[in-house]
């Protein structure tokens, strides 16, 4: 309101290029850098070439980009701290949200990427979990973070993918139990109304025949064929 008042105070009266300019350092030292801004602009109107107005326009860019990114910082610890919190307390809609937050200041904080992936996954939103992952494979993405995203892909039945991604994590560590098991159970599912012969986990071939439950099918994988080997020398 006091900016109108004094715009059109100033548009009903006569004044020259130096009462503009002495009146933009006014605004300036009073921190109305928006009223400075307009009578710098009067002034280049008047004249184009005024050296002191367009230094003047310049620094006040300058103040401006600053202070937005220094306002940018500020909220995006605020959001973050906020994600933390959330994500301490098991809310996982709220951390999707302050996630949300933090990559409208920053669309390619790898922070915000992959805590929206965990708490979809969390939450059982495996199509947000798809949907993000993208993102996070192109940032990089770790053995966690595959695991994951295999989960997700798994559980929206986009079998050939969840393998696909459970195999990339197997290249990161051959040992780990889960991207076995997510290997194996995507060719479960997508062969079971299917007869066809699967390769398992430790490279033996099943025959699994048409309509079958696969909850109800049991094949040993390589750890249950050594304790059942441990449980028959037992006997002996």
């Amino acid at each position: 309101m006091e900016f109108q008042l004094q715009f059109c105070k100033i548009m009903q009266e006569e004044v020259t290029e130096s009462d503009i300019l002495v009146r933009a350092q006014r605004a300036i030292n009073d921190d109305d850098f928006t009223y400075a801004k307009f009578l710098y602009r009067e002034a280049l109107v008047i004249n184009p070439q005024d050296i002191a107005a367009r230094t003047a326009m310049h620094e006040l860019r300058r103040k401006s980009s600053v202070s937005t990114s220094l306002f940018d910082g500020i909220r995006f610890v605020f959001f973050a701290i906020k994600l933390l919190i959330c994500k301490a307390n098991g809310s996982y809609d709220q951390v999707i949200n302050a996630a949300e937050k933090l990559l409208d200041i920053n669309p390619a904080s790898e922070f915000a990427l992959r805590n929206i992936l965990y708490a979809a996954y969390g939450a059982g939103y495996h199509k947000l979990a798809i949907f993000v992952s993208q993102k996070v494979i192109a940032t990089g993405a770790e053995l966690e973070d595959l695991v994951v995203i295999a989960h997700s892909y798994l559980n929206e039945k986009i079998f050939d993918q969840a393998a696909k991604i459970a195999k990339e994590a197997m290249e990161l560590d051959p040992a780990n139990e889960e991207a076995k098991d997510i290997l194996w159970k995507s060719s479960i599912e997508k062969h079971m109304n299917s007869n066809v012969s699967l390769v398992t986990a430790d490279g033996n071939k099943r025959f699994v025949p048409p309509k079958v439950d696969a909850d109800k099918i049991f094949i040993a994988s390589p750890s249950s064929h050594e304790e059942q080997g441990k449980k028959n020398s037992n006997k002996r």
